[in-house]
C-alpha cells in the first residue's frame, strides 16, 4: 500500500503546486495592471526620471516571471507600485441582505410563478432530475432525509422553492437543484411544482412509534388542525403543506428546525404554538400526523410506479 500512497501524496502536492502558481499569477497579472494604469495615468504626479525607471523595472519583471522567478519580479512590481505612490485596490463591500429582503424576493418569484400557466410536460423533465434524490414516485426516503412530495400542493411547492432560491429558506443540499441553472426561471417553477402535485401519494409512509396516539391526536386537534385542517390536508391557497403521509424522522426535523428557529421561513404563529412543546410532545403529535392519510383518490395503489419512467 506504501507505493499507491507516494503516488497520491504525489497527486496532493502537485495539485497544490498548481493552485500555487495560479495564485501567484493572478496576483503578478492585478498587480500588473495597476502598474500600467499607474504609468499612463501618473495618479501620483511623479517625476519624469521615476516613471522611467518604473518602465524599466516594470519590463523587467515580466521577462523575470516569464523564465520562473515570480518573487524577484514580484519584488520589481512591489518597488513600482510605492515609487508611483499607487493607492491599495478598492476591495467591493457586499452585504448580505436581510431577511425581509430575502423575503420580498421570494414573495415577488412565487408571484410570478402563480400566474404563469404551468407546461406538465416540461414539468416532468425538470422532475427527472428531481427524481435522483425524490425517487421517481417523490415518495422520498423513510429516514426523513428526503421528504415525500407526492401530491404537494402546487402552492406549496413553488412557496418553498422560491424561499429556498432566494435564501429565506437554508437547504444547501436542495440549493443547486432549485437554482436558474437547473430549473429555469419562474416558468420552470410552475411547470415542476404543476407536475409534483399530479403524483399518487403513497400512504407507505414512515410512522412514528405509536406509543401515546391518543395524545397526539389531542395535541393535534388543539394545536395544528386549524391551519393544516382535521386530516392534514394543507391549504394550497394559503400556503400551508399537506402534511398527510409524510414521514415521521422528516417530521421530527422540521419541527425541531422551526420550534428552535432555524428554519427561517417558518409562519410566525406555528413558531409560537409549538415553542412549549417538549419532547414527548412532540413525538405524540407527530406520530399521529405521520398517521393521517389522504382521500382514497389521492393515493398510489399497491405496487404503483411512476410510468412516465417506465423504460
Amino acid at each position: 500500500m506504501l507505493i499507491p500512497a507516494l503516488f497520491a501524496l504525489g497527486a496532493i502536492g502537485a495539485a497544490a503546486d498548481e493552485a500555487a502558481d495560479a495564485a501567484a499569477r493572478a496576483r503578478f497579472d492585478a498587480t500588473l495592471d495597476r502598474v500600467d494604469e499607474a504609468l499612463r495615468e501618473n495618479p501620483g504626479h511623479v517625476q519624469v526620471h521615476a516613471l522611467d525607471s518604473c518602465l524599466s523595472r516594470r519590463n523587467l519583471a515580466v521577462r523575470l516571471f516569464q523564465i520562473g522567478e515570480p518573487v524577484r519580479a514580484m519584488r520589481r512590481l512591489d518597488y513600482c507600485v510605492k515609487m508611483l505612490q499607487i493607492p491599495e485596490p478598492k476591495v467591493a463591500v457586499t452585504t448580505e441582505p436581510t431577511p425581509e429582503e430575502r423575503a420580498a424576493k421570494a414573495a415577488k418569484e412565487l408571484e410570478r410563478s402563480l400566474a404563469l400557466e404551468p407546461d406538465v410536460a416540461r414539468g416532468l423533465e425538470i422532475w427527472r432530475e428531481c427524481a435522483g434524490c425524490h425517487r421517481a414516485e417523490g415518495w422520498g426516503l423513510p429516514n426523513g432525509s428526503v421528504p415525500q412530495l407526492a401530491g404537494q400542493h402546487r402552492e406549496v411547492v413553488l412557496k418553498q422553492l422560491a424561499d429556498i432560491r432566494a435564501g429565506s429558506r437554508e437547504n444547501f443540499l436542495m440549493l443547486p437543484y432549485a437554482s436558474i441553472d437547473r430549473i429555469g426561471g419562474p416558468q420552470g417553477l410552475a411547470d415542476v411544482a404543476a407536475y409534483i402535485d399530479t403524483l399518487e401519494i403513497s400512504v407507505d409512509n414512515a410512522k412514528g412509534p405509536g406509543t401515546a396516539l391518543a395524545k397526539g391526536e389531542k395535541l393535534y386537534a388543539e394545536n395544528c388542525a386549524t391551519c393544516h385542517g382535521a386530516s392534514g390536508e394543507g391549504d394550497g391557497a394559503k400556503r400551508i403543506p399537506r402534511i398527510q403521509s409524510q414521514h415521521y424522522p422528516y417530521l421530527v426535523r422540521q419541527f425541531e428546525a422551526i420550534r428552535d428557529g432555524t428554519r427561517m421561513n417558518a409562519h410566525p404563529e406555528m413558531r409560537e404554538t409549538i415553542q412549549g412543546f417538549d419532547e414527548a410532545q412532540m413525538s405524540a403529535v407527530l406520530d399521529h400526523v405521520s398517521r393521517l392519510q389522504p382521500p382514497v383518490e389521492f393515493q398510489a395503489p399497491p405496487g404503483w410506479q411512476n410510468p412516465d419512467f417506465a423504460d
